[in-house]
């Protein structure tokens, strides 16, 4: 292995680990044991000799597409390298990501040689994602801040969904059987994309998914809403590789 691919395997390394920081947050700290961030830096610069400032820096550039408290670097462009891995990353779970970075800091090559490799190989596929994320991101902000006016139900009925990998964004606490959507749009015209699991889940709830689609963003936000986007949208697939995350045990019998 030259000494370059040995250096961009130890930065996709340290990237990986603040875009798990960053998305995380206290939960980071919370699974790897560290009583603070400086405690957290210390632990990855410790393992991959590199110096704790570092993993601050890498977990502030991924903050503006995440909803904690930190605005991070919300004026800076992200570079190639970071939009690959938010791209590849933002669908494996929790405890996924979670296992991933152990074995980063474990140098576990084994187990984390492929992803790493995949992470590396910066491609066009992820140059906008960052700005989709974070128009996501505002997009399912002013829902929660609008739902009455959107679809009639109280904020304070609706139930955050987002982290849980279900397949939809937000649920009814009255109407359980309602599965809804955001999507965000900067203009009145543009694309939005599901990933296999929200189209899956969409053809199985049919009338009952809601992709509630936020246009406008950037000048005044306009809703509207698509029932049964199976029926109501016309979809074209793609297909790429992606990183994808497998749990496997040994048993005797």
């Amino acid at each position: 292995m030259s000494e370059s691919t040995k250096r961009n395997r130890l930065e996709t390394k340290a990237i990986v680990i603040g875009y798990a920081m960053s998305r995380l947050d206290q939960e980071y700290l919370k699974t790897r044991f560290c009583s603070s961030w400086q405690s957290a830096y210390n632990e990855a610069a410790k393992a991959l000799s590199i110096p704790p400032q570092t993993f601050n820096n890498l977990r502030d550039e991924f903050d503006p597409v995440h909803p904690n408290l930190r605005q991070g670097w919300h004026n800076r462009t992200m570079r190639p390298s970071r939009q690959k891995v938010l791209d590849e990353l933002k669908d494996v779970s929790d405890d996924g990501l979670l296992e991933l970075v152990s074995r980063i800091l474990q140098q576990d090559e084994e187990i984390i040689g492929d992803a790493i490799d995949s992470l590396a190989v910066v491609n066009h596929i992820a140059h906008n994602v960052a700005e989709r994320l974070l128009t996501g991101r505002r997009a399912e902000e002013y829902f929660l801040s609008n739902a009455q006016t959107i679809i009639q139900v109280s904020p304070q009925k609706i139930l955050d969904l987002r982290y849980t990998g279900c397949g939809y964004d937000f649920g009814i606490e009255s109407v359980p059987e309602w599965a809804i959507e955001v999507k965000g749009l900067k203009d009145d015209r543009g694309n939005i994309q599901f990933t296999d699991r929200e189209w899956t889940e969409a053809k199985a709830r049919r009338a009952d998914y809601w992709v509630i689609v936020i246009g406008n963003l950037a000048t005044q936000p306009t809703a509207k809403i698509f029932r049964d986007p199976h029926r109501s949208l016309r979809v074209q697939s793609r297909y790429r590789q992606v990183v994808v995350v497998e749990w496997y045990s040994t048993v005797a019998l």
